[in-house]
């Protein structure tokens, strides 16, 4: 993108090369400025090479400036990164735990009807011995004719006691496993609310660097466009300059050859990142490149469902052409990574990043909807010179994707 690039006139980020780019065309045409013979040229050309010397001092402490303020954005989106690993680790914990949480409820469920359904049996066979003991038959000494009924009964009892003593260790051992299960429950519940603690905390940490860096933007955005002003300025006064010079017979020196560093070759080789670039968001492929599309057609990418409020980051290295809302799309943000291909992303309910602005690999760029109407889908496509790419092919399988 050149310095007249309509983004840059729009107040959008100035990437640091592009303003060293424009210091140092400020330094050259204040170099080339000649003194010449003729009285009143050469005053006034005292005078702007006085007023070069003074802008050359200012223009090298605002690369430095610059220079410094690069370091510290550097150091900033090194954090980002880190913090967004962090968080994707959190989020993954806390989805376990909902599963495992899930899991041991389940088995609560089935522990609490096993136990009832023992308990029915139970009561049934109490009301069985309680009606036997009621209808007791006589003595054999005093009845002897009753002695098949009290065999019967003898034979009975025999029966029914290892089934009892059988269904009072399976009771207990169900209320001891039903014990365990309960106690792991509340010990999964306090490993789900630390780890969405910990998950908020890696949030707002992330909300706070963010936060920072849009400061720190802000900053260079000043100077950028300060120092903008004065380049102007000098090259205005420079060409005023030149066309009297030309005039008096002379020419300046050393401006046909300067030209603005070509920033085209950034993130050079996505074409040979095939398996190794970094999915966007952690969650499920819902469809696949390719797919029927129930609107008709085939899907030009994939769409992976995330948790809610998940987190984005940028799969690869690039510089972000467009981000914003469109149509029905939710915000959209498009990544060039060199070599003729872009990155296509949508879905999201917040973006961080900004046209213009340069992105690292698992920098965090937005973040999906806590809507618990919507879907948090995410949609995904790379493109090689406007044509679809099968981003599967492209993209490195973490665990859970």
């Amino acid at each position: 993108m050149r310095g007249d690039d309509p983004a840059c006139k729009s107040g959008y980020f100035i990437p640091m090369r592009k303003l060293r780019a424009l210091l140092l065309i400020g330094l050259s045409l204040g170099a080339a400025m000649p003194v010449y013979g003729q009285s009143s040229a050469e005053q006034e050309l005292k005078r702007l090479d006085a007023e070069r010397q003074r802008r050359e001092e200012r223009v090298g402490a605002l690369v430095e400036d610059a220079n410094r303020l690069a370091n510290d954005a550097e150091t900033l989106r090194k954090k980002l990164v880190a913090a967004a690993e962090d968080r994707d680790r959190l989020e993954r914990e806390v989805e376990s735990s909902e599963t495992r949480l899930i899991d041991l409820r389940a088995q609560e469920r089935r522990l609490n009807a096993k136990l009832e359904s023992n308990r029915d049996a139970l009561e049934d066979v109490v009301i069985a011995l309680i009606a036997m003991e009621r209808d007791r038959p006589p003595a054999l000494a005093v009845r002897p004719e009753n002695a098949a009924e009290a065999a019967r009964v003898a034979i009975l009892m025999g029966e029914i006691a290892p089934l009892l003593d059988d269904r009072a260790r399976q009771a207990a051992n169900d209320i001891a496993r039903l014990k365990q299960v309960r106690e792991s429950i509340l010990m999964q519940n306090t490993r789900y609310r630390e780890a969405n603690t910990r998950l908020i905390v890696a949030r707002q940490t992330i909300g706070g660097l963010i936060q920072e860096r849009r400061m720190l933007q802000a900053r260079i955005m000043r100077d950028a466009e300060s120092e903008r002003a004065r380049i102007s300025e000098i090259l205005r006064r420079s060409n005023d300059l030149k066309e009297l010079v030309l005039r008096l017979g002379g020419s300046i020196p050393g401006l046909s050859g300067l030209q603005e560093p070509d920033g085209s070759d950034f993130a050079q080789g996505f074409d040979r990142a095939l398996g190794n670039v970094s999915y966007p968001a952690y969650g499920q492929i819902v469809t696949r490149f390719g797919a029927n599309l129930e609107s008709g057609g085939r899907s030009e990418g994939i769409t992976i469902r995330t948790r809610r409020s998940a987190q984005v980051v940028a799969p690869y290295d690039g510089e972000i052409e467009f981000a914003g809302p469109f149509r029905s799309y939710g915000r959209v943000m498009i990544l060039n990574v060199g070599n003729g291909y872009h990155i296509v992303l949508a879905g999201m309910a917040t973006t961080f990043a900004e046209a213009g602005q340069e992105v690292l690999a698992g920098e965090p760029i937005g973040e999906m909807t806590d809507d618990v109407r919507l879907d948090p889908d995410l949609y995904m496509e790379i493109r090689k010179q406007s044509t679809p790419q099968n981003p599967s092919l492209w993209l490195r399988q973490p665990d859970g994707i």
